[in-house]
């Protein structure tokens, strides 16, 4: 089966676990940002440690320190819709996080020469 190189772009989305935005929890406001903007699919993931700007670190392995853990949300689509996501997702976090584009490639399976044509 023959493959096919497709290029877009890569949204990535950083931010506190206990980070809230009317009243839930923030990154359920940027899921649904990305939900409406059309992007295909997105990805949330908890972190188990990290540190940021002021350099305090959150970590499950102490329990004093727990809270706040790192969310990273990753999403892979057209650079037009990522673009337009990122912007809003941008707005909504304030200095709450952080938003990250980078140019990728993506896999998909080609059609077969006899799909491809459908006359």
């Amino acid at each position: 089966m023959k493959r096919e190189l497709q290029p877009a772009t890569k949204l990535t989305v950083a931010l506190g676990g206990d980070e809230r935005h009317a009243h839930q929890p923030l990154y359920q406001a940027v899921l649904a940002v990305l939900h409406e903007t059309g992007i295909k699919g997105a990805t949330l993931t908890r972190g188990v440690l990290s540190y940021g700007q002021r350099r305090r670190i959150h970590t499950l392995l102490n329990e004093v320190m727990m809270e706040n853990l790192p969310l990273i949300i990753e999403a892979v689509d057209e650079r037009e819709l990522v673009e337009a996501a990122a912007e809003r997702i941008a707005e909504l976090l304030g200095s709450h996080g952080l938003v990250q584009l980078q140019p990728t490639l993506i896999v998909r399976r080609a059609p077969a020469v006899e799909e491809r044509s459908t006359s």
